[in-house]
């Protein structure tokens, strides 16, 4: 059986008997013009070199080479075959704390915020698995059941803010719990729960919970976000939360109790950081897992053969070049050497393209084991592409990634310095700028990495997460030179006589009460701030009507 895939390519064929038609008219032309000189007869011992039939015969060649080519766009199949393609991969449900201790700005812009800038990366870079979402505070719903529709769940996990449950507190136990009754009966050993919190749980113990899961095949991962020493947690009217006593609330990191719900769960914690957020490292957990077959799908196979017509169209072109319409005796040696130097050009040509396809096929290697979370053999495949193409900016690109992913943040500086100059389209450029201020901010040298942030957002204004990262950089740096200045002033201290220590403690004590202003601009942060006005201008509208509408629950506990 012969099937034709792109049929509508066929219609050229019907310029070839044009071609024939033109090419006649001006032969015949010619015919005419050299009358209007002479007798044809008389006229051919003057034009010795002219040949008629060779002139038809490159216009056969020509014809016969865009035939074969016409051909292999409109792709020949044949031997058609039913093939089952079967999807494999596990079942993620990402457990989400929104209560309002989630709004505190150890993390920029805040523990939230951060948190769904992650798991909206986590989002993008999944190809095959299935992917739920919990949110929970005093109580847990399912906000997204398990899917492959990856477009939908970033919807859904935009949507979210602390007004998505009605009851504040903070019960992973009830976590747990809906997120073993979300999993799809048919994923035994196939599934894993995250739960991303700051581990203050105010309602339940979720270790005998997250025993339960495991027995039941669901691994428990824990990410722990927030600090040991604790934050205030801001309101929407700017005031600081408080108590039923009164007293400012400050929210700690509580990282033993998650530690103990992964254990139990037989997963792992990973605290949090700004720059890594640690998904990655219990992404890579979750890959040593068996995958479950979700679907397969049965469909028609055809074997191509469009590579057969354009090697015979190519080779009726390479004739067609070879022919010349005039019988050259005195440069025929001229003619040899022109001949050989296009063959060998065509040759050094398959040679340029084999090599860039070899340089191609380490660098989609490379991609399928960086997806896989095998860094090594990622790097290995990068490192192999770039030797093959020194020049080869996805190459080096992809290497500084993945020397990044293995936590060697100043080689991957190195690796991707002169690739965002390099790069022509102007979204790639703001990736690379991103990254290199990544790199950047894990060595914590954070007066580079703003500037990379800042070139990033040259490229792309609108980015959300460059504009958080920027933030956060900019608070850093700020942190870093008081430190600095403290340091100084306290050397200084030491060589002089108390009283004089005392008078100067006092000076430095008033200066504090009035901080100096940053050296880096703050536009970043101000953006930042009215983009996050503008997106809960809507969604939190909805989810306060919602809460409104439910049944109110008490709780000693407000975050």
């Amino acid at each position: 059986m012969i099937q034709i895939a792109q049929a509508q390519y066929l219609w050229i064929l019907a310029f070839i008997p044009l071609l024939f038609l033109v090419y006649g008219m001006y032969r015949r032309y010619g015919s005419r013009m050299v009358k209007k000189f002479g007798d044809p007869e008389l006229m051919k011992p003057l034009m010795p070199d002219v040949s008629r039939r060779r002139g038809w015969l490159k216009m056969v060649l020509f014809s016969l080479g865009l035939f074969f080519f016409v051909l292999g766009l409109s792709r020949p199949q044949t031997g058609a075959r039913v093939k089952e393609l079967k999807r494999t991969g596990v079942e993620i449900i990402i457990a989400l704390d929104v209560s309002n201790s989630m709004l505190a700005e150890d993390y920029s812009p805040n523990r939230l915020e951060r948190a769904k800038l992650a798991v909206s990366r986590l989002v993008d870079n999944l190809g095959r698995d299935r992917i739920g979402l919990i949110i929970f505070a005093g109580d847990a719903f399912v906000q997204l059941p398990v899917t492959t529709d990856y477009v939908s769940a970033k919807m859904f996990l935009h949507s979210i803010s602390t007004n998505s449950v009605p009851k504040q507190g903070t019960a992973i136990g009830q976590a747990i719990f809906t997120g073993i009754r979300s999993f799809s009966p048919d994923t035994p050993g196939s599934r894993a729960l995250i739960i991303i919190s700051d581990g203050e749980d105010h309602e339940d113990n979720p270790v005998p919970m997250a025993q339960e899961a495991a027995e039941q095949g669901v691994q428990v991962h824990c990410i722990g976000i927030g600090s040991a020493e604790g934050k205030p947690i801001p309101m929407e009217d700017g005031s600081l939360l408080k108590d039923k006593d009164g007293d400012i609330v400050v929210t700690k990191l509580d990282e033993k109790t998650l530690m103990e719900v992964a254990e139990a769960g037989g997963g792992v914690y990973v605290r949090a950081g700004n720059s890594d957020f640690g998904l990655q490292g219990i992404i890579d957990e979750i890959r040593k897992m068996d995958e479950q077959e979700f679907q397969s799908v049965v469909f028609e196979d055809f074997n191509e053969q469009y590579m057969y017509f354009f090697g015979i169209a190519l080779f009726f072109f390479l004739l067609d070049m070879l022919v010349g319409e005039r019988k050259i005796r005195r440069f025929k040696s001229f003619d040899i050497f022109t001949k050989t130097l296009v063959l060998f050009l065509v040759f050094t040509g398959f040679s340029i393209v084999a090599t860039a396809q070899s340089d191609k096929k380490d660098i989609r290697a490379g991609n399928r084991a960086f997806r896989k979370g095998d860094m090594e053999q990622a790097l290995i495949d990068y490192q192999k592409a770039f030797t093959k193409d020194t020049t080869s900016l996805k190459a080096k690109y992809n290497l500084a990634n993945v020397l990044h992913q293995m936590g060697q943040h100043e080689q991957a500086a190195k690796a991707m310095h002169t690739v965002p100059d390099s790069l022509q389209a102007v979204g790639q450029k703001a990736d690379a700028w991103h990254n290199m201020g990544n790199f950047q901010l894990s060595q914590e040298d954070y007066a580079k990495s703003i500037e990379a942030y800042k070139d990033a957002l040259r490229k792309r204004p609108e980015d959300y997460e460059t504009k958080a990262n920027l933030a956060y950089a900019q608070k850093m740096l700020k942190n870093q030179q008081e430190n600095e200045d403290q340091d100084e002033n306290r050397d200084q201290d030491e060589d002089e006589d108390q009283d004089q220590d005392q008078d100067q403690d006092q000076d430095q004590d008033q200066d504090r009460e009035q901080p100096e202003p940053s050296i880096t601009p703050q536009a970043a942060q101000q953006i930042l701030e009215a983009m996050q006005q503008k997106e809960k201008e809507t969604q939190d509208k909805i989810q306060k009507e919602k809460a409104k509408a439910a049944v109110p629950v008490r709780s000693d506990k407000n975050w």
